[in-house]
């Protein structure tokens, strides 16, 4: 071997060289595998994220209406999500021709969803009530590979992503007293100015409640007061799945309803939150009793004789009022002095629960305010009524004597005879207490927000599908003969304090991812 032959062998300058070559398939091999996988990923994060929205807009509509699973798929596919929309959902890392909108969404619906697992599927349009659950599934694009193809891999295959929704509601600002009804679609606009009679089921009483059976719901973490009718404050927000029935009838509610009126007790005064605060009008078939006497050529008093000669006073006693129901007034100009009334058709016996709208307006107004027309209101509703006596108060909502108890044995005095009476007057503005006064905070004291409930087949402590929420206007206080029976107008949907819209605040409704 010659020297230079034996120096070459020798020589290991270079000898990287081949081993570069050899590795450097695989670096780039490897550079192009991250490189692809991260656009997999990215494109994968887009489809799910695409998922998630449409399964949110889908949700959103599940509202227990029977058309709820179109909607759902035109809230996620059509209203929201147009290709021209701004909230379309789109891919940028997909380049396999079917453009940049996410579209070719699958929806399947179901009943519920408990411990991790979905409840029976719901397939038919026709059952859209039923599904309260929605699962989107945003169907395969596919990445064609940049670098990794040098190792024989071109595409990602069809990727896909999925995701659940439902609609959680939640109940605000609400007093806790529920109306049972007959309609999912209670109230419609047709059913303000209806009266509604709520009657109060025994807790003695085993069968299920009916439509018009009242009661309270039991609202988790909020205490018992056992006077919630008249307070003024109501709880913050909870799920409605957390509500349920409470049975059992409370004594002191009738009394706490009536605070409304200007019927305080010992214990229940008007509070400087307004619990307990009457309202500005609290028209009522009561009276306060007075004694006076009375000269007269008759032998035998009347009404009129009674209203010449005496007057209701300005001042009355102050402490615990003795109220007198107008049935226990001896002579009484009845029914011309009697307070709002029911529509007709509860008196025919031809309503259950529920009125038509037609009470005797002409006969009140001929009574309390002579010389008004019904044709002077637009509605003629009782709620219509009520404002317009508020609107001019000194002269609409005027005390008046409406009866008396005669004296038995009148003295003769020459011609006349001395009358020696109890009489009564009515004060349909409030005397014992200070009123509360609408306002942009504060809702009138006899107008009452009510949960419209479904209560089919439900006996004791269950939970209740509450429809919405209703403002009634309070007709009445509660009778000692019926003291669970609560008598109102249907005013229509519940609306804020200053008549604002209700939306979002006496019931939430948020979609939410779960899966």
């Amino acid at each position: 071997m010659t020297q230079g032959t034996h120096l070459f062998a020798r020589d290991e300058r270079g000898n990287i060289s081949p081993l570069y070559a050899l590795v450097l398939m695989v670096l780039i091999a490897l550079a192009g595998v991250g490189f692809d996988y991260g656009r997999l990923v990215a494109m994968q994060s887009e489809l799910q994220n695409a998922a998630d929205q449409a399964a949110l807009a889908a949700a959103s509509q599940l509202d227990g209406q029977d058309d709820a699973m179109v909607r759902a798929r035109n809230a996620a596919t059509t209203t929201f999500a147009q290709a021209s929309s701004e909230y379309a959902n789109v891919t940028r890392i997909a380049n396999d021709g079917e453009g940049a909108t996410v579209s070719g969404l699958t929806f399947t619906f179901f009943e519920s969803y408990e411990n991790d697992a979905t409840g029976p599927q719901v397939t038919s349009d026709a059952d859209g009530a039923r599904a309260h659950v929605v699962r989107v599934t945003a169907n395969g694009r596919k990445v064609f590979y940049a670098l990794t193809p040098v190792v024989g891999a071109f595409t990602s295959g069809a990727i896909s992503a999925n995701a659940m929704a439902m609609l959680k509601r939640a109940a605000c600002n609400v007093p806790s007293i529920m109306v049972c009804v007959d309609r999912n679609d209670f109230p419609l606009p047709a059913d303000a100015g209806k009266a509604l009679r709520m009657r109060w089921k025994s807790s003695k009483d085993i069968s299920p409640l009916a439509p018009g059976n009242w009661g309270f719901l039991d609202i988790e973490g909020v205490p018992d007061s056992q006077y919630e009718l008249g307070e003024n404050n109501n709880p913050g927000c909870i799920n409605l799945e957390n509500l349920i029935t409470e049975p059992g009838f409370r004594n002191t509610e009738p009394e706490a309803l009536n605070t409304r009126f200007d019927m305080p007790t010992n214990k229940l005064q008007c509070k400087e939150n307004g619990d307990f605060c009457p309202s500005e009008n609290t028209r009522k078939n009561y009276a306060l009793a007075f004694t006076g006497t009375v000269t007269s050529p008759n032998a035998t008093l009347t009404i009129a004789d009674v209203r010449g000669a005496l007057s209701c006073p300005a001042t009355v006693p102050t402490g615990k009022p003795s109220w007198v129901p107008f049935g226990d007034i001896a002579v009484i100009d009845r029914p011309s002095v009697d307070a709002f009334t029911l529509d007709s058709c509860f008196y025919s016996g031809t309503c259950t629960y529920l009125g038509d709208g037609n009470w005797n307006i002409e006969r009140y107004l001929a009574a309390h305010h002579p010389g008004v027309l019904a044709s002077a209101f637009d509605t003629g509703s009782r709620y219509e009524v009520y404002q317009w006596e508020i609107a001019n108060k000194a002269t609409r909502l005027a005390p008046r004597i409406v009866g008396f108890n005669p004296d038995a044995k009148p003295q003769k005095t020459g011609a006349n005879y001395r009358h020696s009476i109890t009489y009564h007057c009515s004060y349909p503005q409030p005397k014992f207490s200070t009123p509360l006064a609408p306002s942009a905070t504060q809702k009138d004291r006899r107008v009452v927000t009510v949960a419209a409930a479904l209560c089919e087949g439900i006996t004791g402590r269950k939970p209740v599908d509450i429809l919405g929420w209703m403002d009634v206007l309070i007709l009445d206080p509660s009778e000692p003969a019926e003291p669970g029976t609560i008598h109102a107008e249907v005013i229509g949907p519940a609306l804020r304090p200053g008549n604002l819209s209700g939306f979002q605040y006496y019931g939430k409704d948020r979609a939410v991812l779960i899966r």
